[in-house]
């Protein structure tokens, strides 16, 4: 996902600029280029944050379902109880969980298409990261003299760097929920299973 450019993005393409101007006319094709992966490459892993942000939110509201629907469970565990101490009926009470149980499935049915959808654009995401990685690798090893002209683009390397821990780390949380959510869906299976 494309998202507009802050200021801080716009104040990476001015630094390169201004570096770019101090130097011969041999180097603008390389940086010109160069500058614009590394702004793209920043755009496109703040929407990645943001999109990985966004995902965990579903994440979480959906655990809360979970919760909820285990909840649901153990009521209608105490009910069944309740009626073969006492001998009620407790049909509707049954058919209005069923109704609930129901609806349910069709979330967690939208929430998992909904997963695998978010994993087929973190998949392509870390291929476009890889490939700008092999690209900037040969870049420096065809052009090591520019390397002595231009310390800015070491900054900006460096900042870039930073953002990539930053982002390992967000990766690092969501992997963290994911596995708590695996934890609430084997425990829903298995009060599942006893009740029934």
């Amino acid at each position: 996902l494309a998202s507009a450019p802050s200021i801080s993005d716009e104040r990476v393409g001015k630094s390169m600029s201004k570096s770019c101007h101090c130097h011969l006319m041999s180097c603008f094709p390389y940086f010109n280029s160069h500058q614009q992966k590394l702004i793209r490459k920043l755009w496109a892993e703040k929407a990645f944050r943001e999109e990985i942000q966004s995902f965990r939110e579903t994440m979480k509201s959906f655990r809360e379902k979970i919760k909820a629907f285990r909840e649901k469970i153990r009521a209608f565990g105490m009910a069944i109880q309740a009626f073969w101490e006492e001998e009620k009926p407790i049909w509707e009470e049954e058919t209005s969980f069923r109704e609930e149980e129901k609806v349910f499935q069709e979330e967690a049915k939208a929430f998992w298409r909904e997963y695998r959808d978010f994993w087929k654009g973190y998949n392509a995401f870390w291929k476009m990261d890889e490939d700008f990685w092999k690209e900037d690798k040969l870049l420096w090893e065809k052009d090591r003299v520019l390397l002595d002209e231009d310390r800015v683009l070491w900054a900006e390397e460096i900042a870039l760097w930073a953002d990539e821990k930053a982002l390992l780390e967000e990766e690092r949380d969501f992997w963290k929920d994911e596995e708590a959510l695996r934890e609430d869906e084997k425990t829903l299976q298995e009060d599942e299973v006893f009740i029934w």
